[in-house]
């Protein structure tokens, strides 16, 4: 279960940070809010669709990693986005 979140987290920092590092300061704080807006929202859901997918194909225990993943990921990336948005805004 570790690993699954693990990747969720750092595929979260590296899209965070490449978002953050090649946008041009007068942009900042747009590119924050729409564009880790819309990624933080695409990760949850494909994690929330892979969980439903193991859960239709019976496989209980990667169904609740999945869901377990996202539901970690979604506060996280909304409080760290709000932050953001409060720094670079």
């Amino acid at each position: 279960m570790f690993k699954i979140l693990m990747i969720n987290l750092v595929i979260f920092t590296v899209y965070g940070l490449l978002i953050i590092l090649n946008t041009a300061d007068a942009d900042r704080g747009f590119n924050i809010a729409v564009g880790m807006g819309f990624c933080i929202f695409t990760q949850v859901m494909v994690n929330v669709l892979a969980g439903l997918v193991f859960l239709i194909l019976g496989k209980q225990q990667w169904m609740k990693y999945f869901f377990i993943s996202g539901a970690v990921l979604a506060p996280i990336g909304f409080v760290t986005w709000l932050i953001l948005l409060s720094i670079y805004g």
